[in-house]
């Protein structure tokens, strides 16, 4: 989404938002207040969209609705992207950008661990600890299953940069529909979820 962002938008990179409290910091410093509002809003986009996260897991949870809940949301988030990919590119950068944001918050709080262990879908600095942390019990255990989490880990943290590329060169391509191809990634997702779930 990155990527997608910031070839169709300016440059701006819209799931960045350790590196958006350092600029509103130091633009509230400098009293640029117009240009630390542009960092704000998205924040505070993103943290409604976790409390979004929370209300539609609690309301599905309760729902006669069968199985993880979270392929339901895949399937929501997978819609308001297709809808990200309908907006026209004449569109102020700033309303795309805090819609992206939101659903960002929103992605975080569907997928928090991979083996037991915190993991983030949006954000790398966690991961990379992980990694490391990983990367000494190879060290110290010398065991094979310690050597596949570590490698299970390297892989989901540098996905990140490995999902750049498609998302550079689609969004270069196909502009600000490029945004469907994270869509149908999402629906896929919602799918192997529930064909899992018809095989237990």
């Amino acid at each position: 989404m990155n990527a997608y962002t910031y070839i169709t938008r300016d440059g701006v990179l819209a799931n960045m938002h350790t590196a958006n409290m350092s600029h509103l910091g130091i633009n509230l410093a400098l009293g640029n207040w117009q240009i630390a509002l542009t960092y704000f809003l998205p924040i505070a986009s993103c943290i409604f969209g976790a409390a979004f996260s929370e209300a539609v897991k609690s309301q599905l949870s309760k729902s006669p609705l069968h199985g993880d809940w979270r392929k339901f949301a895949l399937l929501l988030e997978a819609a308001a992207l297709f809808a990200v990919g309908c907006m026209p590119l004449s569109l102020p950068n700033i309303l795309v950008t805090l819609f992206v944001s939101f659903f960002m918050g929103f992605q975080l709080c569907l997928f928090r661990t991979c083996l037991g262990v915190a993991h983030n879908t949006t954000i790398c600095t966690g991961n990379i600890r992980n990694v490391g942390q990983k990367l000494y019990q190879v060290l110290t255990e010398r065991s094979g299953q310690s050597l596949k989490t570590f490698l299970t880990f390297a892989n989901l943290t540098f996905s990140f940069a490995v999902g750049a590329v498609p998302g550079i060169l689609f969004s270069a391509r196909y502009g600000g529909k490029a945004v469907w191809l994270c869509s149908g990634v999402l629906a896929a997702l919602a799918w192997w979820i529930w064909r899992c779930e018809q095989k237990r």
